[in-house]
């Protein structure tokens, strides 16, 4: 079992008053953009990485992945980094929908997240939970990019509210998979997103268990494509 007793609330994340449930809905949703059981999230001090802008504040924990079939776990040694390089309208300096210029390191794996779009899933089911932060992520990100191909979704909002409401998101609640172990060694993941609009295509992925599943829903078109970011982890795979 993990501790959950660290888990705790990123601060200073956009979201929009109450007058418009539908938008904290969409902005929760998309956001809800760029994680079995919950992971174990960032100790209650340093009170949150949305603050940390480009490298996170290095802490120690542990969450979990699908890989293969099966589920393993990540431990956390570093704060996360995002590429200063590419604009950011988040606190953290994180966005997704453009890739990095500059790389941590030269050598690194990708990290795919998916994320529920347009319906919910049990908060506390994700590896990484919605309104949570968890250890060593980013506790806000620039969702903007996205705009563009989220705007169907939410037809009741200008193009203006939506990309505002983004700017400066909470990190959604996800899932993670890989594709390597890399030999149980440490290193920086480069994060990818897929956002999954169906609930029975995101149990079927999820009981799967393999980015290859995965990946054969997103060459199916029943995902989003995968989504590029300026954002790195940095894990062993235990």
């Amino acid at each position: 079992m993990y501790d959950h007793s660290g888990l705790h609330e990123g601060k200073h994340m956009k979201t929009f008053t109450n007058k418009h449930p539908r938008a904290l809905v969409a902005v929760a949703a998309i956001a809800a953009l760029l994680s079995v059981g919950v992971a174990t999230a960032a100790t209650t001090s340093p009170s949150s990485n949305a603050t940390a802008k480009g490298m996170g504040i290095n802490e120690f924990g542990m969450s979990q992945s699908y890989f293969n079939g099966g589920a393993v776990s990540f431990t956390y040694t570093k704060g996360f980094y995002c590429d200063q390089k590419v604009s950011s309208g988040a606190s953290s300096g994180c966005e997704a929908g453009a890739t990095y210029k500059t790389a941590p390191a030269k050598n690194f794996d990708p990290l795919y997240i998916t994320i529920p779009l347009g319906f919910t899933v049990p908060t506390m089911s994700m590896q990484c939970p919605n309104g949570l932060v968890c250890v060593d992520h980013p506790g806000t990100i620039d969702l903007s990019r996205l705009e563009p191909a989220l705007k169907p979704l939410y037809p009741q909002y200008t193009k203006a509210q939506l990309t505002a409401a983004l700017k400066n998101s909470a990190t959604p609640g996800h899932e993670h998979f890989i594709t390597t172990a890399n030999s149980r060694q440490a290193e920086w993941w480069d994060v990818k997103v897929v956002g999954v609009t169906s609930k029975s295509v995101w149990n079927s992925i999820n009981a799967h268990k393999s980015f290859q599943y995965l990946n054969a829903q997103v060459k199916a078109k029943k995902t989003t494509g995968i989504i590029p970011t300026n954002l790195f982890l940095f894990f062993a795979v235990n």
